[in-house]
C-alpha cells in the first residue's frame, strides 16, 4: 500500500496537524487600530513640531557659551551637566565676553552652587534654578540693532544632565 494512502490511528501521535486557515486567524477589529492610529499621531506630529523649533533655534540662536558642571552629593554620588548659552544672530554676544565665559574655569562651581543650593532651598525643581542665577552670571553688554538696544541670552541644559536630581 502506498504511503499516500495509509491512515494514522487517531492516538497516535503522528496525526496530521491541519494548518489555521485565514478564517480562523485572530485580526485586530479596526476599530483597535484606528484607536492606536488616533492615539499616536499627536504625539509623532508634536515630537516633528519641536525638532523643528530646535533646528530652527539653533540655526537663528548660535551656541556662544558651554559651560559643564558637576558635583560630588554627601550621599558620595557625582551629578553632572552641561548648559549652552545663545544669542540671536541679530545680536550676537560680544566676542570677548564669549571667550571669557569659556575661557573660565568651571571645575568647583558645580559644587559651590550644590553646597550654596542646600541651604537655599526653595520649591521643588527651583533650587538649582536659583543656583544657576546666583554663580552664573555674565558680564553685561548691549548690541546696537535696528531697534535700538538690544541684549538677549538664552541658556539650554543638554539632554541627560542630572544636577537638579542629587538636591532632592
Amino acid at each position: 500500500m502506498p504511503d499516500s494512502e495509509r491512515t494514522t490511528p487517531a492516538g497516535d501521535a503522528r496525526t496530521a496537524v491541519q494548518p489555521v486557515t485565514g478564517s480562523a486567524r485572530r485580526r485586530l477589529a479596526p476599530w483597535i487600530i484606528t484607536a492606536i492610529a488616533i492615539a499616536v499621531a499627536p504625539t509623532v506630529a508634536i515630537a516633528a513640531v519641536i525638532a523643528t523649533m530646535d533646528l530652527v533655534r539653533d540655526f537663528r540662536y548660535p551656541v556662544n557659551v558651554t559651560i559643564s558642571l558637576s558635583y560630588v552629593s554627601d550621599s558620595g554620588r557625582t551629578y553632572s551637566c552641561t548648559y549652552d548659552y545663545s544669542t540671536p544672530k541679530s545680536a550676537p554676544m560680544p566676542a570677548d565676553i564669549a571667550q571669557q565665559m569659556n575661557e573660565r574655569d568651571w571645575s568647583q562651581t558645580g559644587q559651590l552652587m550644590y553646597e550654596w543650593a542646600k541651604t537655599h532651598r526653595a520649591a521643588a525643581g527651583s533650587t538649582w534654578g536659583l543656583a544657576m542665577d546666583e554663580f552664573v552670571r555674565f558680564p553685561p553688554w548691549l548690541v546696537q540693532t535696528e531697534d535700538g538696544s538690544e541684549y538677549e541670552l538664552w541658556s539650554r541644559q543638554r539632554p541627560g544632565g542630572n544636577c537638579e536630581d542629587g538636591l532632592q
